[in-house]
C-alpha cells in the first residue's frame, strides 16, 4: 500500500482538517478488515502485525497532520496580530496615507479622509486628480507619469487640493511605488501643510514690508537717504561706462519751519507728503526719488542733460505753487526751491555731484526762494547762476 503523502506546511487549515479525517476514516477501516478476518480465519499474526504498524503510521502522519495545523493557526494569528497592529498604527498616523491603483484610491487611511473631507467610501469613488485644483491637475498629472513610468524611483512635490467642501488647501506629497497583484500601484504620503503655507507667506511679506521699510521714507512713500546711497554711485559708474549724463535736482520746501510753527507739525507732514506726490508723478521709471531729509528732496535723473533737468526743476515749482495744501479745515499755500547739478560736468562721484546740487539749492534760497538755480564754479566765493 503506497504510503500517504504529507501535506506541506501551511496549507489552507480546512484542507488540513479534511486530510485528518479521512486518515482517521482509513484507520477505523482497516481495523474493521483486521477484525473481520480474523473472526472468519482464526489468528492471522501476519495480518494483525500490518494492521498494527499501518496504525503507528497513520498515528505518526496525523500527529505531523496535527503539528502542522497548529504552525498554520500560530502564523494566521501572527499574521492577524500583525494586520491589526498595521491598521492602528495607520489609522492613528497624523499623515494622510494613499494607495493609488488604476488612477483612483484602491486604500486610503482616516486622515487622508479627514484632509479632504470625505468619507471612505467617497474617495474609494475618486483619484488624485478629482482632489486637485485644476490649475494644479497637469502638474499632479505628471508626477504620477513619472513615478508610474520608472522615470524616478520617487517624487516629492507641493500642490493645492480642493476639499469636499470647495475649500482649497496647501498638500506636501511624498510618493513611491510597489508591486501588487503584478501591476505597479502609488504609495503616497500627504501631509495638510495650509498653516505652514500661509505662516510662511506672512513671513513673506513681513521680510517685503521690512525691505520696503528700509529703502522708503514712511512719511512719503519716497525712497530713503540708504537706498540713494547704495545706487546712485552705481548708476554713475554706469553712466561713466556708456558716456551718458545723470542730472540731480535737490528741492527744498520753503519756510518750512514757519508752516509747523504756524499750523502744527501734522500740517507740515502732510506738506512734505504733497510734496513727494509731486516729485513721483514727475518721475520717469528710470529715476530715483528720494527723501534726502527733513524738507530736502532728491530726484535722480539718469541719462538726462542739466538743461532738461532744469526744465524739469521748473515744472515742479510752478506745479508745489499752484497747488495749495489742505490739513482738516486748513487750506495754505506752499512753494519750494530747487539746485541742479548734472554728472559728469558738475561732479563725478555721488558725493560731488549732490554737493553741487545742494550748493545751488543755497543759490536759490539766497536768492530769494521759489525758483531753479544750477550749479556753477564759484568765482569770487559766490555762487552765480
Amino acid at each position: 500500500m503506497a504510503e500517504p503523502m504529507l501535506p506541506e506546511p501551511g496549507i489552507d487549515e480546512s484542507a488540513l482538517r479534511a486530510e485528518i479525517a479521512r486518515l482517521n476514516k482509513v484507520i477505523q477501516a482497516l481495523m474493521n478488515r483486521a477484525e473481520r478476518s480474523t473472526n472468519a480465519q482464526g489468528s492471522d499474526f501476519g495480518l494483525f502485525q500490518t494492521t498494527i504498524m499501518l496504525e503507528e503510521q497513520v498515528r505518526r502522519r496525523t500527529e505531523d497532520l496535527e503539528a502542522a495545523l497548529r504552525e498554520n493557526e500560530k502564523v494566521t494569528r501572527a499574521l492577524r496580530e500583525s494586520e491589526a497592529k498595521f491598521r492602528g498604527v495607520v489609522s492613528q498616523s497624523l499623515v494622510g496615507i494613499a494607495i493609488i491603483e488604476n488612477g483612483k484610491f484602491s486604500y486610503t487611511n482616516p486622515r487622508f479622509d479627514e484632509i479632504f473631507g470625505y468619507s471612505a467610501e467617497e474617495v474609494s469613488r475618486l483619484g488624485p486628480l478629482d482632489v486637485t485644483i485644476e490649475d494644479d491637475q497637469s502638474l499632479v498629472a505628471e508626477q504620477l507619469r513619472r513615478r508610474l513610468s520608472g522615470e524616478v524611483e520617487r517624487v516629492d512635490y507641493v500642490f493645492r487640493g480642493r476639499r469636499k467642501d470647495g475649500s482649497v488647501v496647501d498638500i506636501e506629497i511624498h510618493s513611491s511605488a510597489m508591486e501588487i497583484g503584478g501591476a505597479l500601484a502609488i504609495i503616497s504620503l500627504a501631509m495638510d501643510i495650509t498653516e505652514r503655507v500661509r505662516a510662511e507667506r506672512e513671513v513673506q511679506a513681513l521680510q517685503e514690508q521690512l525691505r520696503e521699510q528700509s529703502t522708503h521714507d514712511v512719511l512719503t512713500g519716497l525712497y530713503n537717504r540708504r537706498y540713494l546711497d547704495e545706487t546712485l554711485g552705481r548708476g554713475l559708474l554706469l553712466a561713466q561706462r556708456h558716456g551718458h549724463a545723470v542730472s540731480v535736482i535737490m528741492g527744498d520746501l520753503d519756510h518750512f519751519k514757519s508752516i509747523n510753527d504756524r499750523y502744527g507739525h501734522l500740517a507740515g507732514d502732510e506738506a512734505l507728503r504733497v510734496f513727494g506726490e509731486l516729485m513721483k508723478r514727475h518721475a520717469r521709471g528710470s529715476d530715483i526719488y528720494c527723501r534726502y531729509g527733513g524738507e530736502e528732496f532728491l530726484l535722480v535723473l539718469p541719462g538726462m542733460e542739466e538743461q532738461a533737468a532744469r526744465e524739469r526743476a521748473e515744472q515742479l515749482r510752478r506745479e508745489i505753487a499752484a497747488r495749495p495744501v489742505t490739513f482738516g479745515a486748513t487750506t495754505f499755500a506752499v512753494t519750494a526751491s530747487f539746485g541742479v547739478a548734472s554728472f559728469p560736468r558738475h561732479g563725478r562721484s555721488d558725493d560731488e555731484l549732490i554737493a553741487a546740487a545742494d550748493k545751488a539749492l543755497y543759490a536759490a534760497k539766497e536768492g530769494g526762494r521759489n525758483q531753479v538755480r544750477s550749479y556753477t564754479e564759484p568765482r569770487a566765493s559766490a555762487i552765480l547762476d
